[in-house]
């Protein structure tokens, strides 16, 4: 959703010793050597580990993870021992594909587990306590839990009193005190010393398998060489890392790297029926395929239905269930889309009538039987429209459901964290978050939410920034300059695609089209093409004119024809 606000350029500034360091030590141009030190790549080592992505030399070892240890030896005891496991995954789509990571893998090492995915309206996020005694009644000896848990102290505690070992597998914010399992894996515990804390849960549970495979193979479990591979795995830790939107770099970076290939070919039922419904083409998936065509699917089963059948799509052998569940999804995501233009368009109706003639630093928006499964969806769209942090509030007899979105600059958890006092329970991460609250405390909630938003923000913060990564001449600009680029790929949260500015382009040509407009530019007696899209006649790029642009840099490709071309971010009149 374009945003009505005038954008803040700010050319990024680099070191130009590192760069020139990187680029004489790596044998890389400068203008490479730059994107890497603008990405915190500032020695060799990270550099060439960023470049390379190997699964084998780049990944750090699971047992630093604290709780990692204690987790393995209680699930390969439950394993030798023939117990139960249960796995209990969120129903977004960082926990269904976590825990089909988990289902798949103790399948194929012998186990049979069995699984459970809380059904968003009926039972809520994270455990509870009738869930986990139908588990135990079941039989369930041990549960592993897959994006939540961390904030379930009361619930675990439970547990142990009707004897089902609790492991909890999580990625969000833990609380002071971290709750009574057996076990807990999480990057952010203060005492975690492992590396990289950006790992979504479906990259927690890929980490707890490649450390169960370890200690496995440590026992013997795997004396005829079969051991799996766990690569294998890879294209369904994609699915929900790019989904779920957790940064691509480091560790997440080398997983995708290497997931992005496998899901392209993957032979899983569930992935072919996936790719087949949303229409991707067999050969290579994009991280922006995986982010706007098969995410969605995914997570429509958690917000319209029942995220259950996700885990079932992803660990099924059968086809003919594949393509049954795919189709389902399918039509999920199509009811998904028609609740949230429903609920965006009222949402969208009191942002503009708050922020409009106000001084607003947050936003606080609210209705009455909003669907919670599109809240966070609406939070973001009217993030992007209006660059402030958003809480959606959907409620239902006067009990409250929330999303929160946040922008750079303003942490959503510690935000809610400093509002705790008008709210049920919060739980998230710095740019997302959830929440419950009662009725009557949404307006004092929202003076204190935007008093906070004050004290963290300045006016400037409100204005969507452009971070360009250098400034370019039409001579620079070429196929060697976007292999180079290309070789920063996967793009994404915590990578984005480079931005580039020039200046003092003269339109030579301007052709408006449905979508936007398709320009010529010349300077210095070189010529390129542009392309513009979702934008008017008042877009500053008129025939005749000389503008300054910030843009991307893309492949065109027409009547057997390739060129470098502009993708426009943004255009002024030059000064």
């Amino acid at each position: 959703m374009p945003t009505d606000l005038p954008k803040r350029w700010v050319l990024k500034q680099a070191d130009e010793g590192i760069v020139a360091r990187q680029s004489e030590q790596l044998k890389i141009s400068p203008l490479l050597a730059r994107l890497l030190v603008l990405r915190g790549l500032v020695d060799a080592e990270s550099a060439k580990t960023y470049l390379s992505s190997s699964l084998r030399s780049d990944l750090p070892s699971p047992f630093a993870m604290a709780g990692m240890e204690a987790a393995v030896q209680r699930i390969v005891r439950a394993v030798k021992n023939k117990e139960l496991i249960g796995i209990w995954g969120d129903y977004d789509v960082d926990g269904t594909t976590g825990a089909a990571v988990l289902v798949s893998f103790l399948r194929e090492i012998g186990a049979a587990p069995v699984y459970h995915v809380p059904h968003r309206i009926e039972e809520g996020y994270g455990l509870n306590v009738e869930g986990l005694k139908r588990l135990r009644e079941s039989g369930v000896d041990l549960v592993v839990t897959v994006d939540c848990g961390i904030s379930n102290a009361s619930e675990v505690d439970a547990a142990r009193a009707f004897a089902l070992d609790i492991v909890v597998v999580d990625h969000h914010q833990p609380p002071d005190e971290l709750p009574p399992a057996i076990a807990v894996i999480n990057p952010h515990r203060r005492d975690c010393s492992f590396p990289d804390k950006g790992l979504c849960a479906a990259g927690l549970a890929f980490y707890l398998v490649i450390a169960l495979r370890a200690k496995l193979r440590e026992a013997g479990w795997f004396a005829g060489g079969d051991d799996p591979d766990v690569r294998r795995y890879l294209d369904i830790v994609t699915l929900g890392t790019i989904a779920d939107m957790v940064p691509l770099k480091g560790v997440n970076r080398t997983l995708i790297r290497r997931g992005l290939a496998e899901l392209a070919g993957s032979t899983r039922p569930g992935i072919v029926a996936l790719k087949q419904v949303a229409r991707i083409q067999a050969g290579e998936v994009s991280a922006g395929q995986v982010g706007f065509q098969l995410g969605p699917r995914i997570n429509a089963a958690g917000r319209v239905d029942y995220g259950i059948k996700v885990v079932e799509l992803l660990t099924t052998d059968s086809t003919e269930v594949a393509l049954r569940i795919a189709q389902e999804l399918d039509e999920h995501n199509r009811e998904r889309r028609a609740i949230e233009a429903e609920v965006l368009e009222h949402a969208l109706a009191q942002a503009k009538a708050r922020v409009n003639g106000a001084d607003r630093f947050s936003l606080v928006l609210s209705g009455e039987g909003w669907h919670p499964g599109v809240l966070g969806i609406v939070a973001s769209r009217i993030v992007e429209r209006f660059h402030r942090p958003t809480v959606v509030i959907g409620f239902n007899d006067g009990a409250g459901k929330g999303s929160a979105r946040s922008i750079r600059g303003f942490h959503m958890v510690e935000g809610l964290r400093r509002c705790a006092g008008y709210l049920e329970k919060f739980g998230g991460h710095e740019y997302a978050g959830g929440l419950s609250i009662k009725g009557e405390k949404i307006e004092p909630f929202a003076a204190a939410f935007e008093g906070v938003a004050r004290e963290c923000l300045t006016p400037q913060d409100l204005l969507p920034p452009l971070e360009v990564d250098a400034q370019l001449t039409l001579e620079e600009i070429g196929f060697p300059l976007l292999r180079e680029i290309e070789s920063l790929k996967p793009f994404g949260i915590g990578n984005p695609e480079p931005l580039f500015m020039t200046r003092k382009l003269e339109v030579c040509e301007r052709k408006s089209f449905s979508a936007g407009a398709r320009f010529r530019f010349r300077r210095d007696g070189r010529v390129i093409g542009g392309v513009a899209f979702g934008v008017g006649e008042d877009f500053p790029a008129k025939a005749g004119t000389k503008i300054d642009v910030v843009y991307r840099l893309s492949e065109n490709e027409w009547n057997g024809n390739s060129t470098v071309e502009m993708k426009i971010a943004d255009a002024r009149p030059s000064k």
